[in-house]
C-alpha cells in the first residue's frame, strides 16, 4: 500500500470515523469491499449492500471473522423501495447511519452505434439513478449524524473525460459528479458539519465488466448482444483493469479523503493532466482534445 493512502491526515479532522456507521453499495467485492475494509479498520460498523445476496453475505462474514461489525443486505439500487429497505435494515441494526457510499456500478463497453436502448437504461439505472435513490433515502439520516455525516459517490475519471466506446457509462458518471457537487454546495449553504464527496478512480483491479454481465442477466434475464467486437473490447478493458490499483488501497484513499474534508477524491491524480489539456483546448480554440484522446 502506498504511503499516500495509508498515512493518517494531519491537522483538524473534518470527519472522525471511530464509532460511525457506514452503508456501502456494490460492496460484495472490488472498490466497495475495499471501502468496507478501510472503514472497519478505523473503528466503523458497516452495512454492505450488493445485488448478489450470497456474495455480499460472504463479504460481511469475512469482516466479522476478523472481529469487525458488519452485516450484508441484498439490494437492487435501481429500485427505490429496495434502497429504502436497505436504510431500514441499517437503522434496525445500528439505529443510525453516518456515512453513505454509493458505489454500485455497471458498464457497457461498445461504440455508440452499437449501444442499444436497453444498454442505456440498464447503465443509467445502476450508475445514476442508484446514487439518486441513495441520496434521496439516506440524506435525512446522514444529516442526523452527530459530529457530521458524509455521502460519497463513486464516479470515474470517465466522468471528467469522456473516452470512446463507453457512452452510457460516461454519461452516468458525469451526472454523478453534478449530483454530488450540488449536494456538497447545499451542505455548505446549511453551514452544518455534513459533507459530500465524489470518488473519481482511474484503473482499478475490479471485475466491473464481468460483474455487469452477471448482474444484468440476474435481474433482466438478458445481456447485450454487442457482437464479437464488443466482446473483444470488454476483454481488452478487463485485462487492462487487472493491472490496476488494489481496491483495498482505494478504500484507504476514500477514508483519508473524507477525514480531510475533500470533495474530489482521486486514485490517479496524474490523469488530471488529460482533463487540464481538454480544458485548455476548450479555452484556446473550442476543440475537444488533441493527442491521446483524439
Amino acid at each position: 500500500m502506498s504511503t499516500q493512502s495509508a498515512s493518517a491526515p494531519s491537522g483538524d479532522l473534518s470527519f472522525e470515523p471511530n464509532g460511525k456507521v457506514a452503508v456501502v453499495t456494490g460492496a460484495a467485492g472490488g472498490i466497495g469491499l475495499g471501502m468496507a475494509r478501510a472503514f472497519t479498520s478505523a473503528g466503523m460498523s458497516v452495512v454492505l449492500s450488493d445485488l448478489d445476496a450470497d456474495r455480499v453475505e460472504a463479504a460481511a462474514a469475512s469482516l466479522r471473522d476478523e472481529g469487525h461489525d458488519a452485516i450484508g443486505v441484498a439490494t437492487d439500487v435501481t429500485k427505490f423501495d429496495e434502497v429504502q429497505s436497505l436504510a431500514d435494515a441499517a437503522m434496525d441494526t445500528y439505529g443510525k447511519v453516518d456515512v453513505l457510499c454509493n458505489n454500485a456500478g455497471a458498464a457497457v463497453f461498445a461504440k455508440l452505434y452499437n449501444v442499444t436502448m436497453d444498454d442505456w437504461q440498464w447503465t443509467l439505472d445502476v450508475c445514476l439513478m442508484g446514487p439518486i435513490h441513495g441520496v434521496k433515502v439516506f440524506q435525512p439520516l446522514v444529516q442526523q449524524s452527530q459530529g457530521g455525516g458524509h455521502i460519497n459517490t463513486t464516479s470515474s475519471v470517465s466522468g471528467l473525460i469522456a473516452g470512446a466506446a463507453s457512452g452510457p457509462y460516461n454519461v452516468a458518471k458525469s451526472g454523478v459528479i453534478a449530483l454530488m457537487a450540488t449536494l456538497e454546495r447545499e451542505f455548505r449553504i446549511q453551514k452544518g458539519p455534513h459533507r459530500a464527496s465524489v470518488l473519481c478512480p482511474g484503473p482499478i483491479n475490479t471485475e466491473i465488466s464481468r460483474n455487469s454481465v452477471r448482474n444484468r442477466k440476474a435481474v433482466k434475464g438478458e445481456v447485450s448482444e454487442g457482437g464479437e467486437a464488443s466482446k473483444k473490447l470488454g476483454d481488452k478493458i478487463g485485462n487492462f483493469l487487472a493491472n490496476g490499483m488494489d481496491p483495498d488501497e482505494v478504500g484507504h484513499i476514500v477514508l483519508n479523503g473524507m477525514m480531510e474534508g475533500k470533495f474530489w477524491i482521486f486514485t490517479h491524480p496524474k490523469l488530471l493532466k488529460l482533463y487540464r489539456e481538454q480544458n485548455e483546448m476548450m479555452d484556446e480554440n473550442g476543440m475537444l482534445s488533441m493527442g491521446k484522446l483524439t
